[in-house]
């Protein structure tokens, strides 16, 4: 059984970059349209507070569309009073305020059903040397994050890591600080979101991260995506990495994840009912191919060390 697929919310909308816009401004009755013209997608995670205006409409437009919520995702980045942080902001107010959004997106995933809010803490780092008492920043986050893992404990709460973007130096950056990070909050409800162009970003090999947040039952949820490893372009899966994407895929299996996968891609140039359609065949492709090599006995092979011959079996495989 696979897991089921989901977009988020906020690609299907307005997107602009420092340059240009590429998408109108839709409302969100339209972004549930183009969802369900994609093939394949059964989901969407849902931006907090910007998707819940209406919540009443938000849960009609769910049911009359046949879509599920696959996650509640919060964003404390986008307004202007998170610039200079969130949950470790020097600022107690605006970590009070950004506490408060994350008990009421964990409300709301109760309401949803979903009962998951994943979170990148995109403005919680820093630019300059000297900028910020890094101590201070990290107790300030694990224990903003704790007190929202003790408010419902039915809620898990992902953490979602990146290198930088906004801030040059993110805060929790990648595998490893965000496993210490769930460690160090020390709650079974607090995990980890993979973002397979964030883990390029970072120059790690994602199936490696993913088997490790995996083996520790840190893994809550997972976007897809590809880039160059040079900037999170947010591409097509498998576009460029498509070696690390079936592995990748070979691993999902492995440990048996069977939460949503979501895309994360940016169709700024492209139709987004084509592009997240394709997103979702190439996924599908991953998987047939991961499912072939697991049938034919790949971790037989790794295990006796002999790469080469494990690449020939790809290459048989690859050929049909």
């Amino acid at each position: 059984m696979r897991p089921k697929y989901s977009v988020i919310t906020g690609f299907l909308g307005r997107l602009t970059d420092r340059f240009a816009e590429y998408q109108p401004p839709r409302s969100l009755e339209e972004k549930f349209e183009l969802a369900k013209k994609i093939s394949k997608c059964s989901g969407l995670e849902l931006i907090y507070p910007s998707d819940f205006s209406d919540p009443i409409l938000l849960k009609k437009l769910l049911k009359d569309y046949n879509l599920e919520a696959s996650a509640v995702n919060l964003n404390v980045k986008s307004e202007e009073k998170w610039r200079f942080g969130s949950f470790s902001s020097k600022d107690k107010k605006v970590r009070d305020e950004a506490i408060k959004y994350m008990k009421s997106a964990m409300d709301f995933a109760v309401e949803l059903g979903c009962n998951l809010v994943t979170c990148a803490l995109l403005n919680d780092g820093n630019d300059y040397p000297f900028e910020v008492d890094y101590i201070k920043a990290w107790e300030a986050t694990v224990d903003s994050i704790r007190e929202c893992a003790d408010y419902r404990k039915d809620v898990k709460i992902s953490i979602e890591y990146k290198l930088c973007e906004p801030r040059m130096h993110v805060i929790i950056g990648n595998a490893g600080k965000a496993a210490f990070f769930c460690d160090q909050v020390g709650r079974e409800n607090v995990g980890v979101t993979l973002d397979v162009g964030h883990a390029f970003q970072s120059l790690e090999n994602p199936a490696e991260s993913l088997a490790v947040l995996g083996s520790t039952g840190k893994l809550f949820y997972v976007h897809i995506n590809d880039n160059y490893r040079n900037w999170d372009w947010d591409m097509i899966p498998g576009t460029v990495n498509f070696w690390e994407y079936i592995e990748f895929a070979l691993y999902l299996r492995k440990i048996g994840y069977n939460s949503w996968i979501t895309a994360d891609v940016f169709p700024q140039r492209l139709d987004p009912v084509k592009v997240f359609t394709k997103t979702f065949e190439w996924m599908d492709l991953l998987f047939d191919i991961a499912e072939e090599l697991e049938r034919r006995n790949i971790f037989e092979l790794i295990e006796k060390g002999d790469i080469l011959e494990t690449l020939s079996l790809i290459n048989s495989v690859l050929k049909g």
